[in-house]
């Protein structure tokens, strides 16, 4: 890796290096005047280096900087392709309030909402006067005959999509930033009228993979093997329920449950031995292509993921070398899908999905290109020593990244995916067999007994790995512990390689560095502290002390989901340390170091606290307050009264507007606020509620 010939042999890794510098750089200069320059400064290189030398040896010494040029003009093209995937700022003041046409692209079902991916279209019949934009659109209640493809108008009341602002929380914002959404709006099903259908190719698509997970669904399989049959073979994995996850999650093989390379070279050899009568016509080009082509369509089936693609693309460079008699690259086949998805998604490159793909795969290349790998003689002991090595390089290039991302580091990975992974490709065989039947009107018969087996199999191993408390743990990475990481890889890397001990002394510095880093961000860290999180549906109290916390959900009773919480703020229970939870019930009195809780009243972090959530203002009786003056007033959607009408029970200071209270009501309270001269603090608009020592 360390000859100065790596990236000529490399080519494509001269585009996509400047190409993934211009697409980060468009979120440091966001102006115009840098790709005009990169440009610009690119083509006077180009004029300069043009220029005839008289001096043999001036002209070899220049031929080295010509990727300068190249460089730049590569930069300012991520730049530009980031710009034109940035989702248009639209006018919310000058729209809202006016009727919309739009096509609905996506949809996902609750219990008593959809959730829906819409593309707006245009202002009533004049489509001029709006500029092509997705928003997420939420609703009270489903229409199941609803499909992607279909028009709809409504009207009009978006607004920008913004994090809860909870400490450690995923940044949703920037997600769907990525994804080309900005805006979001919720409304009532009754207000969308349906007017026509406009399908596109990525709608029909769509509804067809919906058809299909329709005939699995009613199908005689077993409801967790329906569950996984939809998620590995049509990429769609929100049936997968979030116990499922964290059991696979914690076991350290939830990549199995995303459709991802892997899956995709599985397809590929099951598509390559069916078309194998071509060979018999002596048709082996065409068995090749159609192989290809019918793995594109099935990528556009299964809604073009990075991971998708990528696998995809690397199968067709190794495709494209045998029709054309070139031998492929493995380091330039992954460059290459690289650059086809970063140039036509380029907010693809913020994604977890894209970042384990490419680092996985680009680790496992290079370990087997660089090491000699001493097999042993059995083919049998030689597939399940190479199904070890590879667990473990893969598990070693992605752990960091895992749990920078999911707060979760699994030990057990190298035995889960040992004893995962061998059966998962006989499952997709299997299943992608049972769904042919199945699309065509017939019965899968005795393979539904098998994928069920196969099913239990891979659950069974899951839970049983993922129950060994020492298995597993969750810890809380930063970025910089990232940089850290992957720099102490490459100087290994380059250390085994090159045999020289400077690498070696680097990496031990770089892990110097990093332990640093770590015990810094552990010594910032509070130990105790109080949060009000911003909520949807209620107003979760949490008070910590060195590694305990008391959990006060003032306005629900025995129906708040603490496993939904746990796993909904993993970040800031790793990153506080927080290892044990209490919850506290109604009429329940609970306390531990430093904090006492006696619904409706609370002593944490040195400030009273009382909270009017269920009944009415006038059920709330001070006597067992005494004279106490309260420090902060919690006010949730349950409280059914004025600012005024509490303050006459209760002596406050300040008053705390729950995330969870309606949007139109929000405005009342904090305008009450402001008459009365009483400090207040708004959930919803600001964040959560956070006290620390």
């Amino acid at each position: 890796m360390g000859n100065p010939s790596f990236l000529s042999r490399l080519p494509v890794l001269r585009l996509l290096l400047p190409l993934v510098m211009g697409i980060l750089l468009f979120r440091l200069v966001p102006g115009a005047c840098l790709p005009v320059v990169l440009l610009v400064v690119a083509v006077v290189a180009l004029i300069v280096l043009a220029v005839p030398r008289k001096s043999p040896a001036v002209a070899l010494a220049l031929r080295a900087v010509h990727i300068i040029p190249l460089s730049m003009f590569m930069m300012a093209v991520g730049w530009l392709a980031a710009f034109l995937a940035m989702p248009p700022e639209l006018d919310v003041k000058a729209i809202n309030g006016k009727a919309v046409l739009a096509r609905v692209e996506h949809i996902d079902y609750h219990e008593r909402s959809m959730e829906m991916q819409v593309q707006l279209l245009g202002l009533g019949d004049d489509s001029s006067q709006l500029p092509a934009a997705r928003i997420l659109l939420s609703t009270s209640g489903c229409d199941y005959e609803l499909v992607p493809g279909d028009m709809i108008a409504f009207s009009l009341n978006i607004q920008p999509v913004n994090n809860l602002g909870n400490p450690d929380e995923m940044d949703y914002a920037s997600h769907l930033y990525h994804k080309g959404i900005r805006y979001r709006q919720h409304t009532k099903l009754a207000e969308l009228v349906k007017t026509g259908s406009s399908p596109t190719l990525m709608t029909r698509a769509e509804n067809l993979r919906q058809s299909l997970e329709h005939k699995i669904l009613n199908s005689a399989l077993a409801p967790a093997t329906q569950t996984m049959l939809i998620a590995v073979l049509l990429g769609n994995d929100d049936f997968i329920s979030p116990e499922t996850r964290e059991r696979f999650s914690v076991a350290g093989v939830a990549h199995v449950l995303a459709l991802s390379g892997l899956h995709i070279m599985v397809i590929a050899v099951l598509v390559w031995l069916l078309l194998f009568p071509l060979d018999y016509v002596r048709a082996k080009k065409l068995r090749l292509v159609m192989t290809l082509l019918l793995l594109i369509g099935y990528d556009v089936l299964t809604g073009m993921s990075p991971s998708v693609v990528r696998a995809t693309v690397m199968i067709g460079f190794v495709f494209m070398g045998t029709l054309f008699y070139r031998k492929s690259v493995s380091l330039n086949s992954v460059a290459a899908a690289a650059l086809v998805i970063l140039v036509f998604s380029p907010g693809s490159l913020y994604s977890v999905g894209f970042q384990l793909s490419f680092i996985t795969v680009t680790a496992l290349i290079i370990f087997y290109q660089t090491v000699d790998v001493k097999y042993p003689s059995s083919k049998l002991l030689k597939y399940f020593y190479s199904l070890l090595l590879t667990s473990l390089v893969a598990m070693l290039s992605s752990t960091i990244l895992t749990a920078y991302y999911f707060n979760t580091l699994s030990v057990m990975a190298v035995l889960a995916n040992f004893v995962v992974l061998p059966v998962f490709p006989v499952f997709m065989t299997v299943g992608a067999v049972a769904l042919l039947l199945l699309a065509a009107g017939s019965s899968a018969g005795w393979l539904n007994d098998l994928l069920d087996w196969l099913t239990a199999f891979i659950n069974d191993s899951v839970t049983w790995l993922s129950a060994w408390s020492l298995g597993h743990s969750q810890v809380y990475v930063t970025w910089v512990a990232v940089v850290v990481y992957y720099a102490i890889l490459v100087m290994l890397a380059l250390w085994l390689y090159r045999r020289n001990f400077r690498w070696l002394l680097a990496a031990g510095v770089m892990l110097a560095i990093g332990l640093a880093h770590s015990i810094a961000v552990d010594v910032m860290v509070p130990k105790q502290g109080l949060v009000i999180f911003n909520s949807f549906n209620s107003t979760p109290v949490l008070y910590y002390n060195h590694g305990r916390a008391l959990l006060w959900v003032p306005d629900v009773s025995h129906d708040f989901d603490i496993d939904a919480f746990k796993r909904q703020h993993k970040a800031f229970l790793a990153h506080y340390r927080i290892t044990t939870i209490e919850t506290v019930e109604d009429a329940v009195k609970k306390s531990i170091e430093g904090g006492i809780v006696k619904h409706p009243y609370a002593l944490l972090c040195d400030k009273w606290i009382v909270a009017v959530a269920k009944g009415r203002w006038k059920n709330y009786e001070p006597s067992d307050s005494g004279e106490v003056k309260f420090d902060v007033l919690l006010v949730t959607k349950q409280y059914h009264s004025t600012i005024a009408k509490a303050r006459e029970l209760y002596d406050v200071k300040a008053v705390v507007l729950s995330g969870d209270i309606y949007d139109d009501n929000v405005p009342a309270l904090e305008k009450e606020c402001q008459q009365q001269g009483v400090p207040y603090y708004s959930i919803k608009s600001s964040g959560a509620y956070v006290v620390g020592e």
